[in-house]
């Protein structure tokens, strides 16, 4: 009978390494100040942060103060961005552009966004509901913000109130203001200087126009006129859309406009289709209807003239007649450049015709005695498609510009640019 063979002893196994079980098995187990000596390490690396942000909410609450909020825009939701932005230090201080849209203000989330947002330099408001309570009670200068560049737009009916708009531009007092009503079907109130909460020292004003006339241009402008501090506006750009409106920027100058330095005039979109164009009218037709003789300091006026065909003539007018009235009676001599921004031009022997356009206005009160600091009168002439398949055109237009303004052109001041409409 064999012999089994001998069991083997089991020997215990000695000096094994134990498994220590840590207590911190995930990044998101760390307290926050070791998360913040993390992400202060990757905090130029703008990428990372956000994927760090995008993770999970223990690392986001950290993340975000490590990113930067430069131009958020918020629609209808104001509350939770405010809320996102009070409970957090850091991204508020990186907003320099904030746009919001279709939300509703007050008092207080004025002076919200004043204290969250220090370093806020260009806002935009879209289709804001904002009624300040009356009487208002104006508060200190200090207690008000300054943003660089405000832009109030409108494009739909209703939103903005005449007195909620005159009170924001006030409290926040721009140097750039612009003002398009594109989509203003017309202003719920009337202006009352008793909802301002201060006077803005607006350095530059645009306002835009709808191409369908209204009354609420004029009623913006004359707000205006009541608003801005006096002696500080330098430019003024309009896109006009009625006489009213033209007349309107006429009490501006009056009462604000001592300082204006440049303006530019020009109507609102002209309809594209050719039959609809003929039948449209300038509303600036006559140059009683603004006054600008209160800007001693005028340099720079542009101006936007339509060349209408003879037999569309409403009146025995020419088509420059407003715009030649106005520098010979408004106009101050201290004017620099002019520019006058012809369209639609369909033949170069219109640039010489005494009834239609009458160009030769010009060449009669831009003279060296009325504007002895004149250094620039340009002309655009904007050709019709017609005209600018034509061959030579552009010589034709140029020299019969010249015999038109032979003055100018003998004072080496005339300057010709010859383009497609």
């Amino acid at each position: 009978m064999a012999r089994r063979p001998a069991k083997v002893r089991k020997t215990k196994a000695e000096n094994c390494t134990k498994v220590v079980k840590s207590k911190y098995r995930k990044i998101t187990d760390l307290p926050p100040e070791l998360l913040h000596m993390i992400f202060e390490y990757f905090k130029d690396e703008r990428r990372t942060m956000k994927t760090c942000a995008a993770t999970c909410l223990v690392l986001r609450e950290v993340a975000v103060e490590y990113l930067e909020y430069p131009r958020p825009r918020i629609y209808e939701n104001l509350d939770h961005f405010m809320t996102f932005m009070g409970r957090h230090r850091k991204p508020p201080t990186t907003v320099q552009s904030l746009r919001l849209s279709s939300v509703a203000l007050n008092a207080s989330l004025l002076n919200e966004i004043k204290g969250l947002f220090p370093k806020l330099t260009y806002l935009t408001l879209l289709d804001i509901s904002f009624i300040p309570p009356l009487p208002y009670h104006r508060p200190l200068p200090e207690s008000l913000m300054q943003v660089e560049n405000l832009r109030l737009e409108s494009t739909r009916r209703g939103g903005w109130s005449l007195r909620g708009m005159m009170h924001i531009i006030s409290f926040f007092a721009p140097k750039v203001l612009t003002i398009n009503l594109g989509g203003c079907e017309g202003l719920r109130d009337k202006f009352d200087p008793r909802c301002l909460a201060g006077s803005p020292a607006v350095q530059e004003l645009c306002v835009f126009s709808s191409d369908i006339p209204r009354r609420s241009s004029a009623d913006v402008l004359d707000a205006l006129s009541r608003t801005l501090a006096p002696e500080i506006l330098k430019r003024v750009i309009v896109y006009y859309d009625s006489g009213a409106t033209v007349r309107a920027l006429g009490a501006l100058f009056a009462r604000v406009g001592s300082n204006v330095t440049s303006l530019y005039l020009r109507p609102c979109s002209i309809p594209w289709e050719p039959a609809k164009k003929q039948k449209w009218s300038d509303p600036f037709d006559d140059w009683q209807l603004i006054d600008i003789s209160a800007s001693k300091k005028l340099e720079t006026f542009y101006l936007h003239i339509y060349v209408k065909r003879k037999e569309n003539l409403k009146s025995r007018r020419a088509v420059c007649y407003a715009a030649a009235g106005l520098l010979a009676n408004y106009a101050s001599p201290t004017l620099r450049e002019v520019t006058i921004d012809l369209h639609d031009l369909e033949r170069p022997t219109t640039l010489g015709n005494r009834v239609v356009l009458k160009l030769q206005e010009f060449d009669k009160v831009v003279t060296a005695v009325r504007f002895p600091n004149l250094q620039k009168f340009e002309l655009n002439v904007g050709v019709s498609d017609e005209l600018y398949r034509k061959r030579h055109h552009e010589q034709k237009c140029r020299e019969a510009a010249l015999r038109a303004l032979p003055g100018l052109h003998a004072r080496n001041v005339l300057s010709i640019k010859i383009k497609r409409s």
